[in-house]
């Protein structure tokens, strides 16, 4: 009978190790879990991993099924015969093929559910056993995908990795350090709520352009509809009477006959633009220009800004308090920026830490966050609790970054409104003036 050799986890919590003897994997499984143990790494002892004994399990398995759906009278009723064989059936049916990708917030409830069955005294496999239940199609398929894994002795990170390109290194990291610790519920609940944050962060950031987008939007719209259908019929109507247009009024009309005749060409040259656009854009140093550009814009620029430093701060504080090193934790949060300006300044930032400076004076050098930020970094350097200054400092700049939305929200809508007001106004202006000229002609008549 081979031998296991095995690393697992308690529900307490407790790490333990040995070896233990199985005429397979499954059994191995099955002889830990009623120890109470959920194992996070199992290898046969000649060698081979229980990934790679499971996988000539399951070839065996398939092969099998395989003859005997070719002595079943349809090939029709095989495989409904192989999915009312047993759960392990049913789950490799529901399984997909390919990668399960997930929006944002079906990975935050995926992290939060999995967080509360494993604090609930349930096992990993169990918890994912449990999951497989829910009602969203996805998560469905995902937990059954990583039990399967799980099942086959591999980790809940290498599994999410594998499963899923939604769940990302920074991700999957804290998931195996929560496994290497004994801590995953614990991990997974302050994943949870980190998430939960930068989700509320980027919602901020989007909401504020919505109600200047849609000002602009509706302005265009209204310009577009006032020239190329109200001042033409206008213009008919000056026409009959045999008089001439006022200038303005003239020239408004010579241009919606072009858009009319002409707005091909529009087309044409907005595809030209984005296509130019989407070329120039595929070399990493344009990109990163415009991106140091979009920081200097005005009102945008600290907005983003901002962002950026929350963003940093609490990944980086979560990162840490959940037993990262340092140098580790930057190279994660580097990897997560998607500005990449920003991104290549913390690599210098990355380096000189990595080489034995501290992460305040590598900030101080760079320059890339403002001095208040680098103070606070380098206070919590002094007190020894980076961690928990670091989660304060994301705190303090949240709500300041919630300022700043609405600071530059208050700014940009009069603006907005101004601008709109003299379009759309000197439109009407021309109306009116075409108006009080054709009644003028009538008096006259």
């Amino acid at each position: 009978m081979p031998a296991f050799r095995y690393e697992a986890m308690s529900t307490s919590g407790q790490r333990s190790a040995g070896t233990l003897d199985a005429a397979d994997r499954g059994e191995a499984v099955r002889k830990l879990a009623r120890r109470g143990l959920q194992p996070f790494s199992l290898n046969a002892e000649d060698g081979k991993s229980a990934t790679a004994v499971a996988t000539k399990e399951k070839n065996s398995n398939k092969d099998k099924a395989d003859k005997s759906s070719a002595k079943s009278k349809t090939a029709a009723a095989a495989p409904a015969k192989a999915g009312a064989s047993g759960k392990a059936g049913n789950a490799k049916g529901a399984a997909p093929t390919g990668p399960i990708k997930l929006t944002r917030a079906q990975v935050i409830q995926f992290t939060e559910e999995l967080c509360d069955l494993l604090t609930a005294g349930l096992q990993l496999e169990q918890a994912l056993h449990a999951m497989e239940n829910r009602s969203v199609p996805v998560l469905r398929q995902l937990a059954t995908s990583v039990r399967e894994r799980v099942r086959d002795g591999l980790p809940l990170s290498s599994s999410l990795h594998q499963v899923s390109p939604s769940f990302d290194e920074l991700y999957c990291n804290l998931v195996s350090a929560g496994e290497a610790g004994g801590a995953l519920g614990s991990i997974l609940n302050r994943q949870a709520r980190h998430l939960n944050q930068l989700e509320q962060l980027r919602s901020k950031v989007t909401g504020a352009l919505i109600y200047p987008a849609f000002i602009v939007v509706s302005g265009i719209a209204l310009a577009v509809t006032m020239v190329t259908f109200l001042l033409p019929r206008m213009a008919k109507l000056v026409q009959s009477t045999g008089k001439e247009l006022p200038m303005m009024a003239q020239w408004m009309l010579n241009a919606s006959d072009f858009i009319k005749t002409w707005w091909w060409l529009f087309v044409i040259a907005a595809i030209l633009t984005a296509i130019v656009v989407h070329l120039l854009f595929q070399d990493k140093g344009r990109i990163a220009w415009w991106h140091r550009t979009m920081l200097n814009l005005p009102l945008y620029g600290p907005v983003l800004r901002t962002r950026f430093e929350v963003q940093f701060l609490e990944t980086l504080g979560n990162l840490l308090k959940n037993g990262l090193p340092l140098h580790r934790a930057l190279e994660l949060v580097r990897k997560a920026t998607m500005n990449l300006y920003l991104r290549e300044q913390l690599v210098s930032v990355e380096t000189a830490v990595h080489d034995g400076g501290s992460l305040s004076r590598a900030m101080e050098k760079t320059g890339v966050m403002r001095p208040l930020v680098v103070d606070m970094i380098r206070v919590g350097e002094q007190t020894g609790e980076m961690a928990d200054a670091l989660e304060k400092a994301a705190e303090r700049f949240d709500r300041q970054l919630t300022k700043t939305i609405d600071h530059a929200t208050a700014l940009l809508q009069p603006v907005l409104m101004l601008v709109m007001a003299v379009l759309v106004g000197s439109m009407v202006w021309v109306m009116i003036s075409i108006v009080f000229s054709t009644l003028q002609q009538i008096q006259e008549r």
